[in-house]
């Protein structure tokens, strides 16, 4: 129900608003390698991806936080964006919904967008960890020798999506609203 309440408290939100929302997520083993792998934190917004962290297996909610401070900021920074005009975004992940990242978070000039629970086909940045993923797993002939030239892959892939890339997933978000609402709540497509 709560996905549904969303989506229809949403769904005239225009591309204008959408282009507002700083999305962001991390995202699990984006590929397995004989020392381990590899889980990162990242953003989109609509002038293009943001910084990507690897947070490491286990992050706290102190962790998350410095992430925000740090790698949230940066991304504004590196787009001129004024953070008094953003909506940022997060799920519900009990590290970032903490007293400590709420705190923090209610002190920031940025707004914060209530997320519906169980919704990653909400989220544009869902598509750039898959884009992620594939062109990691298709686009090297011979697997990295090591986390370090790991890193520097996942790093090469990622900051080659398009301005254009982020822009077309984040004015999908009328859709998905709307896809929400004629499947009554229940998962879509995206």
């Amino acid at each position: 129900m709560k996905r549904l309440q969303w989506a229809k408290s949403h769904q005239h939100w225009s591309v204008d608003n959408w282009k507002r929302v700083i999305f962001s997520d991390k995202t699990k083993k984006i590929v397995k390698h004989e020392g381990g792998n590899i889980m990162v934190w990242s953003c989109l917004t609509w002038e293009g991806i943001g910084w990507i962290v690897d947070v490491g297996h286990r992050i706290s909610s102190e962790g998350y936080l410095e992430v925000l401070k740090d790698d949230l900021f940066k991304t504004m920074r590196s787009y001129g964006l004024d953070s008094s005009k953003m909506v940022f975004q997060q799920d519900n992940d009990p590290k970032h919904t903490s007293k400590v990242v709420k705190e923090w978070i209610d002190q920031q000039p940025f707004e914060a967008l209530k997320w519906p629970p169980q919704s990653p086909d909400l989220n544009p940045i869902e598509h750039m960890w898959a884009h992620l993923k594939r062109e990691l797993f298709h686009s090297y002939e011979t697997p990295p020798s090591s986390m370090h030239e790991l890193w520097e892959c996942i790093g090469q892939t990622w900051y080659a999506i398009s301005k254009e890339e982020c822009q077309k997933y984040i004015e999908s978000m009328p859709k998905r609203c709307a896809a929400v609402i004629k499947a009554k709540g229940r998962w879509t497509k995206y």
